[in-house]
């Protein structure tokens, strides 16, 4: 009987070790996804900026064709 507890009680020590393990593996994956998604978000913000610029200087230029004509 004790050798069935001693048993259980191992493969219950291993089993929780690895759902820690996959726990905290699949925790840095997430992290390293958020990471990866903030980076991406500044990236886009920084074109968002460039493009609402060169937007303004084109519509500027373009009324200054328009004024012209």
């Amino acid at each position: 009987m004790l050798e069935i507890a001693a048993v259980v009680g191992i493969a219950s020590a291993g089993a929780l070790w690895r759902i820690a393990f996959t726990h905290g593996s699949m925790k840095s994956g997430m992290e390293a996804i958020l990471r990866e998604i903030k980076l991406l978000r500044q990236d886009v913000s920084k074109d968002i900026k460039y493009l609402e610029s060169e937007i303004k200087d084109h519509e500027v230029r373009l009324r200054r064709l328009e004024k012209k004509h």
